[in-house]
């Protein structure tokens, strides 16, 4: 695997297609969409504690949550 010269985008882009993958490959454990929603709340959850698990408050866990949120709203414009 070949280093990437990191800065923030790049950092962003890392996590983007990781969690893609992630998503792909989830994807292929369900035949219909009943679960799917169950799938990735498991996934946001575990996203979600490790986040607040690194934030040195809770606060700025919150705070990117917030972030995140809003740019993935953004995106559905």
């Amino acid at each position: 695997m070949t280093k990437t010269k990191m800065d923030t985008n790049a950092a962003f882009q890392i996590g983007r297609e990781n969690a893609l993958d992630a998503l792909e490959k989830m994807g292929k454990h369900f035949d219909d969409n009943e679960y799917a929603k169950d799938g990735v709340a498991g996934l946001l959850v575990t996203v979600f504690s490790c986040i607040y698990a690194l934030a040195p408050t809770k606060q700025d866990g919150d705070t990117l949550i917030a972030l995140a949120k809003q740019f993935a709203l953004e995106e559905m414009e």
